[in-house]
């Protein structure tokens, strides 16, 4: 069953829920290694960047921008990619807690496999993983659900 939403409102709303979460991903993990001097990846940013970039990406204060906006323009695409997926299943927005959190952990998931695939990986410690898991389902899955629930529900 599709569910008819609106093209316009649907971009809007992955933007809007894309760039929020973002944003809280990025505030836990900045509050997270002020708070224990680590994050996973040393920093997402500098992770990001440093996909991009190479190794450079990871020092450069230049390229830490550009790891936010990339980072940024990640977030709205997996945002819009669940708008997508809100047009095939509707009880995603029915039941935004639980779907955000599968959302997150799907989310995790892939930033891992691109770690593999860009030579950045390293053995995670238990610290990094529970961060990790943290940062993806509860800070960014769980409110991309929440958003686009609040903003798809009538659209």
């Amino acid at each position: 069953m599709e569910r008819t939403v609106n093209p316009r409102a649907g971009l809007s709303a992955g933007l809007i829920a894309g760039i929020g979460g973002g944003i809280l991903t990025d505030l836990f993990l900045i509050a997270a290694q002020a708070a224990f001097g680590t994050t996973p990846g040393g920093g997402v940013a500098g992770f990001v960047a440093s996909a991009v970039l190479g190794s450079p990406g990871m020092t450069s204060p230049a390229a830490v921008a550009i790891g936010v906006l990339l980072q940024l323009c990640v977030a709205v695409g997996w945002a819009l990619g669940y708008v997508y997926l809100v047009r095939r299943e509707p009880q995603l927005i029915a039941r935004p807690w639980l779907s955000g959190a599968a959302f997150g952990l799907v989310v995790y998931t892939f930033v891992k496999i691109v770690g593999l695939g860009s030579g950045l990986y390293h053995p995670p410690n238990p610290f990094e993983v529970g961060v990790s898991l943290i940062a993806y389902i509860g800070f960014y899955g769980i409110p991309v659900a929440l958003i686009l629930s609040r903003l798809l529900r009538d659209a």
